[in-house]
Order: C-alpha cells, then structure tokens, then sequence
C-alpha cells in the first residue's frame, strides 16, 4: 500500500465513527459552554438595564453624551443576546438532524415535521440558501406513518440533494415541497427546475421492483428503501419542473 492508500484506509475507518459516535459526544461537549453563554448573556442584559434605570433615576441630571454611551451598551448586549439566541437555534437544528438519523427505531412519524427539520438543516448548504429559491407548503394537520426516522431522514435529504445537483446549471433555481393527504396515504411531492433525468433512467426507477441498471443512483437507493414500507412513487416531469411524488400509506 502507497501513503494515499493508507490515508484513504485509515479516513475510511474514521468516517465509520463520525456519525454514530463523534457527532453526539461534539454536541455533547458544545452544549454546555453554549447554554452558559445563553444565561450569562440575558443575565447580563437584565443587569445592565437595570443598572443604567437606576441611575437615571438616581442622576436625572446626567448629561446627554453618557446617555448615549448607554444606549450603545444596551444595544451590543441585546446584539449579543440576539446572535447567541441564533447561533442555540443553529445548534439545535444539528442536534435534531443527527438525532434522527441515528435514530433506527419503528415508530409514528408526522412527515410534515420531519420535513421542516430537514429543510432548516439544509440551509447549511449555501447554494441552497443563497441561490435557490424555496416554496415550503406543510400541511400542520398530517396523520402519522409508521417507520424508521433514520430511514426517512436520509432518503429527504437524498432527494434534496438529488434537486440541488440538478439544478446546478439551471439559469432559473426553484425548489418546492409540500404534503398533503387522502382517506389513505399522505403524500409528499418535489419539483425542481434542474435538469431532467433520462426516461431510460425514469423507467429503470419506476420498475417493479427498481432496477439500478441506467437509473440515478442516489434516487434509486433512497426509493429502493422506501418502497420496504410499500411506499409508492412517481417520477416525471410537468409544466417545465422535475417532479417526484411519494405516497406513504398510514
């Protein structure tokens, strides 16, 4: 074995690691200096308006200079507070993504839920959040299917990723999701304006059961898995859009 391959080996048995054991004990380590950081910081906000209340009470003489000097205080620490508020929402958002995907238990899943986690982690893609633009329509009222978190996480995010990669060149970059639901199943649907995939690689997909030969790999993987919970899907195009349309039965 050359160096690369040694390297290639030794990251490979790293990466094993990374998700299952790595990701969960840094969350672990950031949450506790984070959440110090959170109650230092509104402590300190508290503290000092009231600090400068009292003594505008007790010099209501004081002159206008050092009461504009304690404006801008008031104002960083509220900056602060607010950016620290932002930065435990980022946190919890990689919590929760990487709580559910090593989460491999049957269970009741609200799709429409899980869909809105996924699309907040997403925004750490910045072609995503930068350049495409995002149609998000939930329905808040979704009956729960019965499945592996895990399972459905990774194939949502596949299909983001699926759309993201094709629209990569696309002049125009949209990206829809929504949910819906009939007396039977719920129903997720996503279009794109990327480009399309082949019909060779359409039918190869739509095959009972799939087939990889000539299909998308990404797809075919994340479809092959769904269909273990008789999930039904279609893949076409319609009114210039990638579509892909998953129906769930609960």
């Amino acid at each position: 074995m050359d160096r690369d391959d040694i390297y290639k080996k030794l990251k490979k048995e790293f990466e094993a690691t990374f998700i299952d054991e790595l990701i969960p004990g840094i969350l672990h380590n950031f949450a506790n200096p984070l959440n110090g950081i959170m109650g230092r910081s509104k402590l300190l906000q508290r503290r000092l308006g009231e600090s400068i209340k009292k003594i505008n009470e007790r010099f209501p003489e004081i002159d206008s200079e050092i009461m504009e000097d304690h404006k801008k205080l008031i104002d960083d620490v509220d900056l602060i507070t607010d950016e620290t508020d932002r930065f435990l929402n980022m946190f919890q958002v990689v919590a929760e993504k990487f709580y559910i995907i090593s989460n491999t238990s049957m269970q009741r899943i609200n799709l429409s839920d899980l869909i809105e986690t996924e699309m907040r982690f997403s925004e750490f893609y910045l072609d995503l959040k930068h350049h495409v633009k995002k149609t998000v329509n939930l329905d808040s009222e979704l009956p729960e299917i019965t499945g592996v978190p895990a399972y459905y996480s990774i194939c949502l995010s596949t299909f983001i990723r699926h759309s993201m990669d094709a629209m990569k060149n696309s002049p125009i970059k949209e990206f829809l999701i929504s949910t819906s639901c009939d007396d039977r199943s719920v129903c997720v649907k996503i279009q794109d304006t990327g480009a399309s995939i082949s019909e060779d690689e359409r039918k190869s997909l739509l095959k009972d059961p799939p087939v990889p030969e000539n299909a998308c790999s990404d797809l075919f993987y994340a479809l092959l898995l769904l269909k273990k919970y008789d999930v039904r899907f279609q893949v076409y195009r319609e009114a210039g859009m990638n579509a892909l349309s998953i129906e769930a039965p609960y």
